[in-house]
């Protein structure tokens, strides 16, 4: 039960630190091909892009505080996910970016309405950061953008 209070407690701090931010980008991301970059509108904080059929992928940065291997926020995440969003787990798997870094993608399924969705997160932590790639949309659109998406998180470099 103990562990649990403190899982939930991380959740809800990933979720506080990524509503303040952490002041500028400490990573580089990549826009796919069919994608069109929002930085006018999200800033320096984050990184938006989307496609004109509404699939949307974000980055977004917090500090690595408390300390947390990757395995460790992938699991509040997945949490907090299942037990707050109400997505279920369709699939988790291990991801590198052209740096080398490991990371780890959790895909989720989520029906609005009559309409299946599908959201991607991809979790990377630093010593300083935790990295999300996030990527979300109906299920036929993310399907048809898989390859951008995978794309967009292979080409993501932390800084």
């Amino acid at each position: 039960m103990e562990a649990k209070r403190a899982l939930t407690f991380a959740s809800f701090a990933a979720v506080i630190a990524l509503a303040v931010g952490c002041g500028g980008r400490p990573f580089t991301a990549a826009t796919p091909p069919g994608f069109v970059d929002l930085g006018d509108i999200y800033g320096d904080t984050e990184y938006r892009a989307a496609t004109a059929d509404g699939v949307v992928i974000g980055v977004r940065a917090f500090k690595n505080e408390p300390k947390g291997e990757t395995a460790f926020w992938v699991k509040a995440l997945e949490n907090r996910m299942r037990d707050v969003g109400g997505y279920a787990l369709i699939e988790k798997r291990k991801v590198k970016n052209r740096a080398g870094l490991e990371g780890t993608q959790l895909r989720f399924g989520h029906d609005e309405g009559k309409e299946p969705h599908v959201y991607i997160i991809t979790i990377f932590t630093t010593e300083e950061h935790v990295f999300l790639i996030e990527a979300g949309g109906v299920k036929d659109e993310m399907q048809r953008q898989d390859e951008q998406i995978d794309w967009a998180v292979r080409n993501f470099l932390q800084k």
